[in-house]
C-alpha cells in the first residue's frame, strides 16, 4: 500500500497526519481511551469497544488495518483507522476510514482537517475510487466535516449498533483530481 504525508496550516503551524506503526500503538490505546471511553452520545458497548487495547491496535495493524495521526510536539493527539477494499460486481476499490479521535483540548485546531486531507490522499495514492465513512446521526460537527470536504449522503440511516444510527458518506476520489 502507498502511504503519504499531508500537511494542513492551522495558524501559521503545521499539522501533519502520518502512519502510525505498531511502536504507537500505546499512544493510539491511550488516545482512544480518553476520547471513546468519553463519548456519552455513544452506546456504552460502543464506546468500550472503540477504547481499544495496545494488543487490539497491534491486531488490527496485523489484520491490515492502517492508523494515521497527528502528533504536537511529540504528542499524538488525533488518530483515525482506514482500510481498503473492493464493492460490488465491478469491484471498485473504496478506502474506507473510522474510528477518528481528537483529543479535545486540540479540537478545531486543524487537526481533523489533517486527518480528512491525508485520507483522501490515502485514497488516491491506492488508486481508490472512493473515500468513506460512516457519522453518528445527527452529529453536527461531523455532519460539518462532511459537507467541508465534500462528503454526500449515500442511503438511509442504518443501526450500526444497538440504539445507534449512522449515516454512510462518501466522497469520490477520482473527481477530485
Amino acid at each position: 500500500m502507498a502511504v503519504c504525508v499531508v500537511e494542513e496550516d492551522y495558524r501559521g503551524e503545521k499539522r501533519r497526519a502520518v502512519e502510525l506503526g505498531k511502536k504507537d500503538a500505546k499512544d493510539i490505546s491511550a488516545l482512544y481511551k480518553k476520547v471513546w471511553l468519553k463519548a456519552y452520545e455513544y452506546p456504552k458497548e460502543w464506546r468500550e469497544k472503540r477504547a481499544m487495547s495496545e494488543e487490539e491496535v497491534q491486531k488490527e495493524m496485523e489484520a491490515g488495518y492502517f492508523f494515521f495521526g497527528v502528533r504536537i510536539a511529540g504528542k499524538l493527539v488525533g488518530v483515525y483507522k482506514a482500510s481498503v477494499t473492493e464493492r460490488g460486481t465491478d469491484r471498485v476499490r473504496v478506502c474506507f476510514g473510522e474510528q477518528q479521535a481528537v483529543l479535545p483540548e486540540y479540537s478545531a485546531q486543524g487537526v481533523a482537517s489533517a486527518m480528512y486531507e491525508q485520507f483522501y490522499e490515502f485514497a488516491r495514492a491506492n488508486k481508490c475510487k472512493v473515500n468513506c465513512v460512516n457519522i453518528l446521526e445527527g452529529s453536527e460537527p461531523c455532519e460539518r466535516a462532511m459537507k467541508k470536504f465534500n462528503f454526500y449522503k449515500t442511503g438511509e440511516p442504518w443501526e450500526q449498533s444497538k440504539g445507534m444510527l449512522v449515516q454512510t458518506y462518501e466522497r469520490k476520489v477520482e473527481d477530485e483530481i
